[in-house]
C-alpha cells in the first residue's frame, strides 16, 4: 500500500460523522414498561389490602401452637 492510499483512507474515515448509539428504552416501549410497573404496584397494594381485610373480618388470632385460628371455626396449624 502506498503513502497516498493510506492518506486517502484516513481522510475518508475522519470526514464521516461519528455514529451515536442511543442506549436505553425510548418511546412507546418506555411508556409500556412504566404502565406495567404501575399496574403491578397497584395489584400488590390491592392484594395486601384484601389479605389484611380478610384477616380482620374472620378474626384470625395467632395461638401458642403456631397456627392461625378464627371465630368461624377455620384454623391453620403450622
Amino acid at each position: 500500500m502506498t503513502q497516498e492510499q493510506c492518506t486517502h483512507r484516513n481522510n475518508v474515515q475522519s470526514s464521516e460523522k461519528p455514529q451515536v448509539y442511543k442506549v436505553g428504552i425510548y418511546g412507546w416501549r418506555k411508556r409500556c414498561l412504566y404502565f406495567f410497573v404501575l399496574l403491578l404496584m397497584i395489584l400488590i397494594l390491592i392484594n395486601l389490602a384484601l389479605t389484611i381485610w380478610i384477616l380482620k373480618v374472620m378474626n384470625f388470632t395467632i395461638g401458642r401452637d403456631m397456627g392461625l385460628s378464627s371465630a368461624a371455626a377455620f384454623s391453620i396449624i403450622f
